[in-house]
């Protein structure tokens, strides 16, 4: 094993083999390298008097790190007490002489012989005046200097995980037995999960009218721009939230590394949908794949879940970091409550990360849904290519159906005020002229007041709202940007 790979973790929590908690050693040893980063990322400037403190500081710090190793790191045995024997050990090691070792680090002969027969204790500055002679090598060179690269262990370190008790056999069983049962509402997760219905749906994201309405009008440069300004040079952990394939994400992340002046991202790709994930993890790997300022891991398990996943939910004190929660694709357009997926799945989230969203906005301010139909262009579309993704697990999964077809029913019981929804509805006939309805998916069209005080009533401040869109046949569109607040947050009202 790498001598770093026990504290340059990509998941910050993940530091010993048999807990969820660093032992006081690795988390000292942690922090204490993140203060020397974060030391060395200070720019004195031009100021000659800063440039030597700021010197000073960093030496300082390296001390630091060199006294914590010599007396704290794990040995079966107080290192302290056996000083002498360790000594002499690093010191054959090297192939130096006494007189030698006195010479390099300035300590008398007679001081280093008494130290290494263990009778006189070592000071502190001899100590460090031993750490100086590199070739005695007291303390692995990794402890206190910082790699123009990220450390080796980034190269080693896992990069797919499954949630625990995560079951996608035993969804796609229970998703049966729904479309066997005798009609509903379909939690919007199902219509991703098989193989087939993936490439369904990345075949129909990816077709040209969809790229050009809005892939390619997204404002991925200033979404990175505004994030950078809130939050400086710090590094980021960028959790994208159902990626889909994962192209949108990636493209944030390409622009977040533009804006900084050096890049530590962890790209972190969320999803149910093995083939999704699948797909999304390999489009980033191939992008990132050279760059060693990402780490890219794929995490594969419910969003809704977001809390149970303490690995990301690290506290700001453990790192100079900051979390950004992406949902890009309209994917919040999905989520049947949204006020309630608010509180749920951010609740691990700590003051100063950061929530990133686009959301489809409202044509107009009325609700009626006569007026919908006639102003809402998607309303008045053909749903073949959503037919061939939504209606094909209904032919795959549900016994003796004859024939699917698929339209489109406005929801106006929504529970942000301002907003409704577009539920896509199948119809499935079966023998004898029986039939039976699925709400497959389901796309939101929001007021952006609305929609800005809820996440306000969860704690969280808008820092930014970028309109965007494609042409007239799609709605308006928005990117939402939101922190959040330090201090008590506020309950939504009931």
């Amino acid at each position: 094993m790498h001598a770093e790979a026990a504290f340059s973790s990509e998941f910050p929590s993940v530091l010993a083999d048999d807990t969820l908690e660093p032992s006081p050693y690795q988390a000292a040893l942690f922090h204490l390298r993140q203060g020397l980063q974060a030391l060395c990322d200070l720019s004195p400037g031009a100021d000659a008097a800063k440039r030597e403190e700021h010197g000073q500081l960093v030496a300082l710090q390296k001390q630091v790190l060199q006294l914590l190793h010599i007396h704290f790191a794990p040995s079966g045995e107080e290192l302290g007490a056996r000083f002498g024997e360790v000594l002499r050990h690093h010191r054959d090691e090297a192939g130096l002489t006494q007189e030698q070792l006195a010479s390099y680090s300035g300590l008398s002969l007679s001081y280093i012989r008494k130290l290494e027969q263990g009778s006189k204790p070592p000071a502190r500055t001899a100590v460090l005046a031993l750490c100086s002679v590199a070739e005695l090598k007291l303390v692995p060179s990794e402890i206190t200097m910082l790699p123009a690269v990220r450390e080796y262990s980034y190269r080693l370190a896992p990069n797919w995980y499954v949630s625990p008790n995560f079951d996608s056999v035993q969804m796609l069983h229970d998703f049966a037995m729904q479309l066997n049962g005798g009609g509903g509402s379909v939690e919007q997760t199902y219509v991703y999960l098989d193989h087939k219905s993936a490439l369904d749906w990345i075949q129909l994201c990816n077709a040209p009218g969809y790229v050009a309405g809005f892939r390619e009008c997204m404002p991925h440069s200033g979404i990175a721009r505004r994030l950078r300004e809130v939050v400086g040079q710090v590094g980021l952990d960028v959790i994208a939230l159902g990626p889909g394939d994962g192209k949108s994400e990636v493209r944030l992340v390409q622009q977040l590394l533009e804006e900084c002046e050096r890049p530590n991202l962890r790209f972190y790709l969320f999803d149910v949908s093995q083939p999704l994930l699948s797909r999304a993890f390999k489009h980033a790997a191939d992008t990132f794949g050279d760059d060693p300022n990402v780490f890219v891991c794929g995490i594969q398990g419910n969003f809704h879940q977001l809390p149970r996943y303490m690995q990301l939910h690290y506290t700001p004190a453990r790192s100079h970091r900051r979390r950004v929660y992406v949902m890009l694709g309209a994917t919040l357009g999905n989520i049947d409550n949204e006020p309630q997926f608010f509180q749920s799945a951010f609740a691990g989230a700590a003051p100063g990360d950061l929530l990133v969203f686009d959301a489809g906005l409202v044509f107009t301010d009325s609700i009626d849904p006569a007026v919908l139909q006639k102003q809402d262009p998607a309303l008045s579309k053909s749903l073949e290519g959503h037919l061939r993704w939504l209606g094909g697990p209904i032919r795959r999964y549900c016994h003796d159906v004859q024939d699917v077809s698929l339209s489109l029913r406005i929801d106006t019981k929504r529970p942000l005020a301002g907003s409704y929804g577009l539920q896509f509805i199948a119809e499935a006939t079966l023998p004898g002229m029986q039939t039976k309805e699925f709400c497959m998916w389901q796309v939101r069209r929001y007021d952006p007041a609305s929609l800005v005080q809820c996440l306000r009533d969860f704690g969280w401040e808008p820092i930014g709202q970028i309109p965007f869109s494609g042409s007239r046949a799609r709605p308006p569109q928005a990117a939402f940007l939101f922190q959040k607040r330090h201090g008590r947050s506020g309950s939504r009202p009931t």
